[in-house]
């Protein structure tokens, strides 16, 4: 699904209106079914349209027009001293209609009255931080309780990046004009918008734009997944080589392998740390276990990059880093191999953060994935975790361009970064919030390397599926989400998958 930009919405505006369609006819549409939408869902009895300027308030002022001809009793409060062109238009439209203006200083008794907030304050072209007199009202809103709906995008989230600054309006609904803002699937802005709705204003193919950004849903990965193809062997299926695990820690290898196998790999290679190999070896009958050199608290050393290499010539792909350790020893292990393997690797975990303060990763250039969090992304650019989660979109494609690699940020709104491509995952779930997912993720994603896909697809895909699992597990369970528990993800990702053949 395409998501658009402020620019990107506004350059699509512009070519339709160019084709002959006047802004105000866009402005009728928008406002006519954002009108119909509020109605369908929160049949109001009496709501207060909060309207700045610009179009935004001009499309709020034709939500309170259709709200008052539904019989629904409305209150304007207008922001803006003067409007001009469509907005004022709309705005003379309801002072002849008799519509009820309230002042700024009648908002508080006005919002304890209404049973809906219409919030049309601040539009997609807002970023940064809020001044004060606006702030002011976004508080007033919040603290009322009073359920709110927002027009393209809650006040206060800049609607190109996700991005608050300060003060944001925290909306049940949004309804998004003809296509879904970036802002409003990426977080933190993605946690203020609530539901998310885009409404059709007419904008025809024709006047469509390139958008930068994506949404990674079932439609737009439907067909990826490679199938296997007669003739075939284990090995033509997809080699993964897994590098996890430590004396202590022996479930993140398991779960990286258990993952890798119901995504479809044809043989998968292991290796640990040779004083835990006969316990992972017990629990893993279908893979090929190895044990390689440790030191005296059970990480692999360097000297375990021999093996790696050896079984990494039979490999179409290696995932590197689940539980491994954050040793100066681990580091050189990642660092070689990342120097001497050609096929794709995926790093994650303590595989990525070994490596703050490396160049091994931008000198590298066979294909590569990392799969951090907030703070193993931080570590590796030197920012802190609430910077990076401040500015998500910013700093994965910044580590992509940096790092010249595809970046899978984990997230609610899990990020994938390659290039000039991004894409975000619409399938995360408060379930995943749980130790081993990741493992698992790693997994999937390192299966797909292996049969054949690009880093960018493999992550989509990846990310897409195991959230999906997670939605499986909740649907059929009907259990809380805290219960679910990393191992109950891989006998459900085979239908995950499925949905994408």
């Amino acid at each position: 699904m395409r998501l658009y930009t402020a620019s990107e919405m506004s350059r699509a505006d512009a070519n339709a209106q160019s084709l002959g369609i006047p802004g105000i006819v866009l402005m009728e549409r928008a406002g006519s079914a954002m009108a119909r939408l509020a109605l369908e869902r929160f049949s109001p009895e009496r709501a207060l349209v909060v309207a700045g300027g610009g179009n935004n308030g001009g499309d709020g002022f034709v939500v309170a027009r259709e709200l008052h001809r539904a019989g629904v009793e409305v209150a304007v409060c207008a922001t803006r001293e003067e409007y001009r062109g469509d907005p004022e238009t709309n705005l003379r439209t309801l002072q002849n209609l008799g519509v009820r203006f309230c002042g700024r200083e009648e908002l508080a008794d006005e919002l304890a009255a209404a049973d809906l907030v219409v919030d049309a304050l601040l539009g997609t072209g807002f970023s940064g931080e809020v001044r004060e007199d606006a702030a002011r009202i976004i508080r007033e809103i919040n603290a009322s309780g009073t359920r709110v709906f927002s027009v393209d995008v809650p006040s206060g989230v800049d609607g190109s990046t996700g991005e608050v600054g300060g003060e944001a309006v925290r909306a049940e609904m949004t309804a998004c004009a003809h296509a879904v803002k970036v802002g409003c699937v990426v977080s933190p802005g993605c946690d203020h918008a609530g539901e998310v709705v885009a409404v059709d204003i007419g904008v025809p193919s024709e006047a469509e734009v390139e958008s930068s950004v994506v949404l990674g849903d079932r439609e737009e990965l439907r067909g990826l997944v490679p199938r296997t193809a007669q003739p075939a062997h284990k090995y033509s299926a997809g080699t993964l080589l897994v590098v996890a695990g430590s004396r202590q820690m022996t479930g993140a290898a398991v779960m990286s392998v258990l993952g890798a196998q119901r995504a479809g790999c044809g043989i998968i290679f292991l290796v640990v740390p040779g004083s835990a190999a006969s316990a992972v070896d017990a629990r893993l009958t279908e893979t090929i276990v190895s044990g390689a050199p440790e030191d005296g608290e059970g990480h692999l050393t360097p000297e375990a990059l021999g093996e790696v290499l050896e079984r990494a010539e039979r490999a179409s792909a290696v995932v590197v880093g689940p539980a491994i350790g954050r040793t100066g020893e681990s580091r050189r292990l990642v660092e070689g191999i990342l120097r001497e393997v050609e096929v794709p690797v995926l790093l994650d975990a303590d595989g990525v953060t070994n490596l703050a303060g490396s160049d091994a990763l931008a000198r590298r250039e066979p294909p590569t994935v990392i799969t951090p969090h907030a703070g193993e992304l931080g570590r590796i650019l030197d920012v802190g975790a609430g910077e990076i989660s401040a500015r998500r979109l910013h700093h994965a494609r910044e580590a992509a361009r940096r790092f010249g690699c595809c970046v899978l940020l984990k997230g609610n709104d899990t990020i994938v970064a390659e290039g000039e491509r991004v894409s975000v995952n619409p399938t995360g779930s408060v379930a995943l919030a749980t130790a081993g997912t990741g493992d698992v993720l790693s997994g999937v994603i390192g299966a797909l390397l292996s049969r054949g896909m690009g880093v960018y697809d493999a992550a989509r895909v990846g990310a897409w599926a195991h959230g999906r699992a997670a939605h499986l597990w909740l649907e059929e369970t009907g259990w809380p989400a805290e219960s679910m528990v990393a191992t109950d993800l891989v006998p459900l990702l085979p239908r995950a998958l499925r949905e994408l053949v």
